[in-house]
């Protein structure tokens, strides 16, 4: 009987542990590197190591990237309510684009892009 209890205890703690090791949340990635843009002000802008797997609205729109990242990126018109939907077009890793009349408003890298 007494082994019966010890065997449902540590049963029962091995559950609870696995519980909480599974509800702890993660922590987020980043892409390693620098995600250059240019807005249609003639600015240049910088994202360093931004997280993955998050929509980033970018602060003015742009109308060229340049991602020396170590993940693809992909950019969207969407802005607002309305950040990564759109239009969109995918820049590898360690490459750049210009366009002519596509603007991008918001960027999201890794995998999992809408």
């Amino acid at each position: 009987m007494a082994a019966h209890r010890r065997t449902v205890r540590s049963l029962l703690a091995a559950c609870a542990a696995l519980a909480l090791a599974t509800a702890l949340p993660t922590s987020a990635q980043a892409a390693t590197g620098k995600f250059h843009y240019s807005g249609t002000d003639g600015s240049n802008n910088l994202l360093i190591n931004p997280t993955d797997g998050l929509c980033l609205t970018l602060t003015r729109t742009s109308l060229g990237v340049d991602n020396q990242t170590d993940t693809k990126a992909t950019v969207y018109a969407g802005s607002g309510a309305f950040a990564c939907q759109g239009a969109k077009e995918t820049v590898p890793a360690g490459t750049g684009v210009t366009w002519g009349t596509y603007r991008a408003n918001s960027v999201w890298f890794g995998t999992g892009a809408p």
